[in-house]
């Protein structure tokens, strides 16, 4: 049996920043936002190489002009192109858990970064942290 495979999409998510970009971003339009976020599925620029025997993922970051390094993540391929429009690009799924592991993690990104070159989200480490615990209290209350 084969699995179809659903392309990554995040249109609540998309308008949700758009309303933040045009100016409505009251505290319940942020809310609304990053509890989105957390549950959005998102596009992350990798490459990958293969070893001998096993291969080696290599997160792609991006650079702010001070030079703080972000990861990036897309709600969707049209986003992601913007930024890295080669037809080999490779991708990897991520949640925003996921990205809040690396970060917190290895500290080689000051945080995230969502759609970058277009109605972008930018969270930096100690609100990645507080939304991480955050999300992991719901977790345990469900």
């Amino acid at each position: 049996m084969s699995e179809k495979v659903q392309p990554i999409s995040n249109p609540a998510l998309k308008q949700a920043m758009e309303r933040m970009h045009k100016g409505e971003h009251g505290r319940e339009e942020q809310m609304v936002t990053l509890q989105l976020l957390l549950k959005a599925q998102l596009l992350a620029p990798v490459s990958v190489t293969q070893g001998k025997g096993d291969a080696q993922i290599h997160f792609q970051l991006i650079s702010t002009q001070d030079d703080r390094m972000f990861f990036p993540a897309f709600t969707d391929l049209e986003e992601l192109k913007r930024c890295f429009d080669k037809p080999d690009q490779q991708t990897l799924v991520l949640t925003f858990a996921d990205y809040a592991r690396m970060i917190l993690k290895d500290k080689s990104a000051q945080g995230l970064v969502v759609n970058p070159l277009g109605n972008s989200l930018t969270l930096e480490q100690p609100l990645v942290e507080f939304l991480d615990k955050v999300q992991k209290e719901e977790e345990k209350k469900e």
